[in-house]
């Protein structure tokens, strides 16, 4: 190509034009640039300020469940009133307050807060009027059921831990395992503590444990080594040095000797030999759960200092990047002022590739033949930003798809890993839309209650777990599973008539009957299930009318005797 006709001054025209627009748009791109590395630095700030929050609140769950110290102390001291709230009582509720009005002052945390305020005051007002009482007169049942009153203030705690943690993985889900672990600590520590609350609770009584005081204790006992384990995996395959000492220091403190300490204790209770009061037992078994808080201590400060150093790394690499635009701006600038004859060529190239890249066509950038020095280096840099946006568009499809498993898993239910109750009023509307009539089953476990008391919670979920895998078997897969809540279950399934939905309920009630749980201690237990169906045709808004007519058929089988289907129509 030749300029020939471009001479003189009548060139100026034509190259501080296409000057002015290739400036433009190289700062439009290192702006795109910039505005990248900028999101990462705002969000490791973000996610700094979020965790710090996180830590808040695992601190003021941990203040409730340390408030249980002295309240235990005191429940077992002769003296009255004043008296028998010696030893850090006031401080301890003092402490609890102040991490409560801390969290009292964000919106995202206030409503849970005051509810959990609420029970905090209920609780205490118990305590208190046990501590005015002269100690013969505070009834064992009035003790355990303000120790009891002490375990669901903490319970409590557990939604401003969900929305903390919330926050905490809405950008950075790479946060996951360092969140649940510190949580985990968290509820470690607290259920170190609810075991010698438990034989507090006997002291107090001065008699063995009752059946169900047993069963509440080895429930807790079970749950601290599987917290306890999960916790070791997590540290084994991400713990700093300060991390696995603290680590094994808890393991020293409280799973070999406070562990120790509580069993040997209760063995002496049950026994009748032990000659303790709830002060003297308080004294020797809280100091096992001291190292537990300084490994949660830990563990947050080493999270904290990652993203401490994340942040540094993004604020540097923006600072690099932008001194880097603004020097490439100033070279580029000077290189068209001083090779506007030699370089013309070359740099209306240059500007359709910019171009190109500002409309997002990221195809491999075609450079004119002899060129050399600068201009190369000019045609490099295009190559290099090119990268960085296909880098840019890969990072955010990463994005978009973690979003979407995080979707995913908010419409799932944790323990049975079918959809939740959320999603499946979400997708009835969708089904409704289409022409087929849509019928739902309403599923119940007939005396599922009988089961968590009896053999615990653990045993509880493992039946639930095992339920909805029966239940998942015998359907087909466009049907619709979804856990309603506790021990029911939900089936939707469209374009069937009356009598097959009458025979896929029997067939879901046999499956359910038709052979033993197995239970996590090996055992087994027998279990039926009532059921409920309604079905209507297609049509907007079928959603309500539809769960009322399966509950109440639900609800007629139950009185019928339980472990039959009836459908709706039929309940009367």
């Amino acid at each position: 190509m030749r300029f020939s006709g471009l001479r003189g001054t009548a060139l100026n025209p034509y190259f501080l034009g296409a000057v002015a627009i290739i400036l433009l748009c190289s700062a439009g791109l290192g702006t795109n640039v910039l505005s990248g590395y900028y999101r990462t630095f705002h969000n490791s700030e973000l996610g700094l300020a979020r965790l710090i929050a996180f830590r808040a609140v695992l601190d003021a769950a941990n203040r409730v469940s340390v408030e249980r110290r002295p309240t235990n102390a005191a429940l077992g001291r002769i003296t009255v009133g004043d008296g028998a709230r010696a030893g850090g009582f006031a401080l301890a509720r003092q402490a609890t307050d102040a991490a409560l009005a801390g969290l009292a002052s964000s919106p995202a945390f206030s409503a849970s807060v005051a509810d959990l305020q609420d029970q905090l005051r209920r609780t205490r007002a118990e305590v208190d009027a046990l501590l005015n009482r002269p100690q013969p007169e505070r009834a064992p049942a009035a003790v355990e059921r303000a120790i009891q009153g002490m375990f669901a203030t903490y319970d409590l705690t557990q939604p401003l831990l969900d929305t903390a943690m919330t926050a905490l993985l809405k950008d950075d889900s790479n946060l996951v395992g360092r969140a649940m672990t510190a949580r985990m600590i968290g509820e470690l520590r607290d259920y170190a503590g609810r075991l010698g609350s438990y034989i507090v609770i006997v002291i107090a009584q001065g008699r063995p444990m009752t059946p169900e005081q047993r069963a509440a204790f080895e429930a807790t006992r079970g749950r601290v080594w599987q917290l306890w384990e999960n916790i070791q995996q997590q540290i084994v395959t991400s713990g700093t040095e300060q991390v696995v000492r603290a680590s094994q220091d808890t393991a020293h403190a409280f799973i070999r000797d406070g562990l120790l300490l509580i069993d040997s204790t209760r063995a002496q209770l049950d026994a009748g030999q032990a000659d303790l009061t709830t002060a003297s037992f308080t004294r020797m078994i809280v100091p096992s759960f001291k190292p537990i808080e300084e490994l949660r201590e830990a563990y947050l400060a080493m999270t904290i200092r990652e993203l401490e150093a994340r942040r540094d790394v993004a604020e540097e690499a923006l600072v690099y990047a932008s001194a880097a635009t603004g020097l490439a701006l100033t070279v580029e600038l000077l290189l068209l002022l001083a090779g506007q004859h030699l370089f013309f060529r070359p740099l209306l190239l240059a500007r359709q590739e910019v171009i190109r890249l500002a409309e997002g066509r990221l195809e491999p950038a075609v450079a004119g033949p002899g060129l050399r020095g600068e201009m190369r280096g000019l045609f490099d840099a295009l190559v290099t930003l090119r990268a960085k946006l296909i880098e840019r568009d890969r990072l955010d499809e990463e994005r978009a798809r973690l979003e979407q498993q995080l979707r995913r898993q908010a419409d799932t239910d944790g323990l049975t890993d079918v959809l939740n109750r959320g999603a499946l009023e979400r997708l009835v509307p969708q089904l409704a839309s289409a022409a087929a009539p849509v019928a739902l089953i309403l599923l119940d476990l007939d005396h599922f209650k009988g089961v968590n008391d009896r053999y615990g919670h653990a045993a509880g979920d493992a039946v639930l777990r095992s339920t909805a895998q029966r239940l998942r078997g015998a359907l087909r897969e466009e049907d619709v599973l979804a856990r309603f809540g506790g021990e029911e279950f939900a089936i939707i399934v469209t374009g069937q008539s009356p009598e097959t939905i009458a025979s896929v309920a029997e067939r879901l009630r046999q499956i359910v009957a038709s052979e033993p749980f197995v239970l996590p201690d090996g055992g087994l237990i027998a279990l039926t299930a009532s059921l409920g169906t309604a079905m209507t045709a297609a049509r907007p808004a079928i959603w309500l009318d539809l769960l009322r007519a399966a509950d109440m058929a639900l609800y007629a089988a139950k009185q019928r005797g339980r472990n039959r289907v009836i459908a709706s129509g039929d309940d009367a």
